[in-house]
């Protein structure tokens, strides 16, 4: 300021402050001017605010002069900022830092008999002593009679007080206060002058209070615009909710944010898991692994141990839908002064915020301040509902696209289940296609082996007739030729036939048929013995009579190129579908005898088999193992050799099913195991194992 007050004594007061007036009343304009100026250097309303009592203590040379507001809804009052001037070397300067002790929040009880006329929004003006003739003269102005309210109070060790209210906003008033220690005689002058900076100050606090809005709208934007970028980048829940609780703590500056998603647990099991979930001690654990996210502030810990999921500001929120702003939670009735869940997580105030959108309630947000009392500011509740409204939009679009996500699993599933059932449908048709063939053929080969079997079984059972017939009629002819005498015509005749030789060689004939029946009758017994149609039921059989009969069917596919060698173990009789087994093997010799068709070489298939003895782990089994010394096959397609339709031959030549068929009748019909071994260069090794007792359906 240009000029400067400095107190006087008592005595002289009275005609300072007439000098006071007369300087006040000539340069009212050029006064004003200067602390409206001051007061306008900044838009923020703090800083505002600080000028302006700084500049009100210089110019009234005050003890104390300080900013307050008075809210209705809370009843109390928050001291937004003081001015305490000392003398140094005669001149007013001002003390910083300021003393923190009378800012923030006191109840009205703090003004004692001022609290009425703080709520009233009076001004108020208390000289702190008698009334003087002066005085008097002073009560007669106009604005005295009508607005000022006169009482003895002390406030923070002041005497004397003038507290000038302005009316900026509803539900609260702001009041610029003058302290001082001793008794004073507030002029009509000071009064109005005070009232002028006052009417600025509501001008500069309307336009920092915009400002101030304009900057906390653009932060709740910008928080929000934060969280929804963070869902763009990931819809994993757990993210979205750590992300957006971590910046609301640091925006709001609180110690503890907690998120608590409200739904429904009711598992798809009805069975014993059902009724355990049920219990109080299962579904807090759930929840607490799967629908608490917690950040916190050092020195705190985290308290998603502690929280209570049916406390009663859940249940309240929940019933109720709306936002509670709990000051003081040891006041709150719902909480009382002994909720062992808020004493050890050390919180004093809690802003609480529904996550919903519509009907749905998602969430609940939970803004706790554990290191002090904190009385929730409008802003502090709007940037609370901004996050939580875009939390509702994040964990809906999180739920969509999880929902999307299982819809898009469970069409996959579907769709692969229907591939397989596809695949398996050709499978059994081309296996019951391959059934029929060799069915057909198995019928063929027991028409063949009956109709063979008839007529052999004909000359089988005649030739022994025959055979004594003929040697009756040797011995005829033998005798006849010792007791008569032949004649020259019987002679010739019997050197013409060669009688002798005749006689000789007829037994080897007889002899030689015998054993051509006797082989065609194992030839039919094999027939029979492979088609086995008589034996499509799980059965006991003997492995080695199967193999041989297989091997005398698939005789004229070796050739005499191949040699068969074989080396049997003693096996038990076995339990299992022998006609099925028998094109099983058939299939891994013909596999074995095409692929040595093109081998220079020595050609071979060795066939041998042993017992396995059950173990503790196992149940015995037979193990045959078929080998070849042919060209082998490739590792990069061993590991496809027995799927449906793979096959190495040229198109026409082969429908890649031998091995497959195989491979189902042994693994799956049998519950055996079908491996190969093999080395390009060195044959290929088929390794068959079956248990000896099937498990019959």
């Amino acid at each position: 300021m240009g000029f400067s007050l400095t107190a006087v004594p008592f005595s002289r007061h009275l005609k300072s402050r007439f000098s006071f007036n007369r300087f006040w009343l000539s340069h009212h304009n050029t006064i004003l001017r200067s602390v409206v100026d001051r007061i306008r250097t900044s838009i923020e309303l703090k800083v505002v605010l600080q000028i302006a009592v700084d500049e009100v203590a210089d110019l009234l040379q005050v003890d104390r002069c300080s900013f307050f507001w008075y809210f209705h809804d809370t009843h109390r009052i928050q001291i937004m900022c003081e001015s305490v001037p000392s003398r140094k070397s005669g001149i007013h300067v001002t003390q910083r830092p300021l003393r923190a002790a009378n800012l923030g929040y006191y109840p009205m009880e703090t003004f004692g008999s001022l609290a009425d006329a703080i709520a009233q929004g009076k001004l108020i003006v208390n000289h702190g002593a008698t009334r003087s003739p002066i005085g008097a003269w002073l009560q007669k102005l106009p604005f005295f009679k009508r607005s000022v309210s006169r009482t003895k109070t002390p406030i923070f060790g002041s005497i004397a007080n003038m507290l000038v209210p302005l009316k900026i906003q509803a539900g609260s008033i702001g009041f610029l206060a003058c302290f001082s220690e001793q008794p004073r005689r507030w002029s009509a002058v000071e009064v109005e002058l005070l009232q002028s900076i006052a009417q600025q100050l509501e001008i500069a606090i309307g336009q920092a209070q915009l400002y101030e809005k304009s900057q906390k709208q653009a932060q709740r934007e910008r928080l929000v615009n934060r969280i929804t970028a963070q869902t763009r980048q990931s819809f994993e829940l757990e993210t979205i909710l750590k992300g957006a609780i971590a910046q609301l703590l640091n925006a709001l500056a609180i110690d503890r944010c907690l998120v608590h998603l409200v739904e429904d647990l009711d598992p798809p099991d009805p069975a014993g898991t059902a009724e355990y979930l049920h219990t109080p001690l299962a579904r807090q654990s759930i929840l607490r692994e799967k629908h608490l996210y917690e950040v916190c502030r050092p020195p705190f810990l985290p308290s998603v141990v502690e929280f209570d999921l049916s406390g009663p500001i859940t249940q309240w929120v929940i019933q109720n839908r709306r936002p509670v702003a709990i000051a003081n939670v040891a006041q709150d009735s719902r909480i009382g002064q002994h909720n062992l869940e808020y004493q050890q997580a050390e919180i004093k105030s809690s802003l609480v915020i529904p996550v919903q959108a519509g009907d749905n309630l998602y969430a609940i947000l939970y803004l706790n301040q554990c290191d002090q009392v904190r009385y929730w500011s409008k802003n502090d509740q709007k940037l609370a509902q901004a996050v939580a409204d875009q939390l509702a939009i994040s964990i809906k679009q999180a739920h969509l696209y999880a929902q999307t996500q299982q819809q898009a699993a469970t069409s996959e599933a579907q769709t692969k289940h229907l591939v397989e059932t596809l695949h398996q449908l050709r499978l059994t048709q081309t296996q019951l296609i391959q059934s029929e063939k060799m069915s057909s053929l198995g019928r063929v080969v027991a028409g063949v082996a009956h109709e063979i079997n008839n007529p052999i079984n004909f000359i089988s059972g005649n030739l022994p007739y025959v055979e004594n017939y003929v040697q009756d009629l040797t011995d005829l002819i033998r005798t006849y030729q010792e007791q008569c005498d032949q004649n020259a015509t019987l002679q010739h005749l019997g050197e013409a036939i060669e009688l002798d030789f005749l006689l000789t060689d007829l037994p080897r004939i007889l002899t030689s048929m015998k054993s051509g029946a006797d082989r065609i009758r194992q030839i039919v017994l094999s027939l029979r013995n492979f088609a086995r149609l008589d034996e499509a039921q799980c059965k006991l059989v003997d492995i080695h009579e199967g193999l041989e009969s297989t091997l005398l069917f698939l005789h004229n596919q070796f050739n005499d190129e191949i040699q068969v060698m074989r080396n049997y173990g003693q096996l038990p009789l076995v339990t299992c579908y022998p006609q099925q087994l028998n094109q099983a093997i058939m299939n891994i010799l013909l596999n074995a005898a095409e692929a040595l068709k093109s081998w220079q070489g020595q050609k071979t298939i060795a066939i041998a088999s042993d017992f396995v003895p059950a173990t503790a782990i196992q149940p015995a089994k037979v193990r045959i193992i078929i080998t070849d010394n042919g060209p082998g096959i490739l590792q990069s397609i061993q590991s496809q050799i027995f799927d449906p339709f793979f096959t190495t031959k040229e198109i026409g030549q082969g429908c890649g099913l031998g091995l497959t068929v195989s491979y189902q009748t042994i693994v799956n019909q049998h519950q055996g195991r079908l491996e190969c071994v093999s080395e390009v260069g060195l044959g290929a090794e088929f390794m068959i194992e079956i248990p000896v007792n099937q498990t019959q359906p």
